[in-house]
């Protein structure tokens, strides 16, 4: 019962460290940073006065090789290698990611655009991403997002004779604001939208809390997300919107898939593709 107590007021210490160190990071290197849903821009005489002592404090190390000065050096860099092109749901060749002919009446989807193949460093950064608060890698990983879209002759063409809206997986409320404080793939869709000055707009809600993915297999992966997602209240689509759902990471597809089922129950002709950084095999 005493390491039961004592558990929470420790893991509440140590997620108030991690927020500090990547909010407070974030504000001092930053030119835009992001708070509350939006996005500002730092004041260029608080920028200045508060950088030096904030890199001193928390200095910046690249999580690859940690060296100083930046948190993915030039070297690291070179390390992360291009997915090749595959069908998210049978795993073989496919140009631009797109959803084999065979496979198109059960994906909800028309593709996921991949960036980087899986390794341990994409994993690194994902991890610091997603459970210690480093804000300024997803400016990086985001970069790369908006960059697999823009090379991707088949969204191209989508986004030539169709309006574009930019989304991301939501996270459940209790996750969000109580055991992480923020949603990774939240801050990878806007800072996408604004790289590609995309209209971004958040269209689907969980509606319960799941089991983490990562821990579970295909079968029990595609069981834990069924029917997790709801459409927002108040959305503003026609009928024929491209929409393209931002994520981290993707192993099976199931998440993306039942987002895409969630909002093809109410607008049929949307058409709906992913964009992750990597995918675990």
């Amino acid at each position: 019962m005493i390491l039961k107590r004592m558990q929470k007021p420790i893991l509440n210490f140590r997620f108030s460290i991690f927020h500090w160190n990547g909010r407070l990071a974030q504000l001092a290197r930053a030119p835009h940073w992001h708070c509350g849903g939006r996005w500002f821009k730092s004041n260029t005489a608080y920028h200045k006065r508060y950088k030096t002592i904030l890199t001193y404090i928390f200095p910046v190390v690249c999580i690859g090789c940690e060296s100083e000065d930046s948190y993915l050096c030039h070297q690291c860099r070179k390390r992360l290698q291009p997915h090749p092109e595959i069908c998210p749901v049978s795993h073989r060749f496919s140009p631009d990611f797109q959803v084999h002919i065979d496979y198109q009446r059960e994906a909800a989807y028309q593709g996921i655009a991949i960036w980087f193949a899986y390794s341990d460093l994409l994993k690194k950064l994902i991890l610091q991403l997603k459970y210690y608060h480093r804000y300024d890698v997803a400016s990086f990983l985001a970069d790369r997002l908006a960059l697999v879209i823009q090379t991707n002759r088949t969204l191209q063409k989508l986004s030539h004779t169709k309006k574009t809206i930019i989304s991301s997986i939501p996270s459940h409320r209790y996750r969000q604001y109580f055991t992480k404080g923020y949603n990774q793939s939240e801050l990878l869709a806007q800072a996408v939208a604004s790289n590609l000055n995309i209209p971004y707009q958040p269209l689907v809600t969980k509606k319960r809390h799941t089991r983490i993915q990562a821990f579970l297999s295909r079968k029990q992966r595609l069981k834990n997300l069924e029917g997790v997602f709801s459409l927002r209240k108040w959305i503003t689509l026609m009928w024929n919107e491209l929409i393209i759902f931002i994520d981290d990471v993707t192993t099976t597809g199931s998440t993306i898939q039942e987002a895409a089922k969630c909002l093809k129950k109410s607008f049929p002709k949307l058409t709906i593709w992913g964009s992750v950084i990597g995918r675990h095999t």
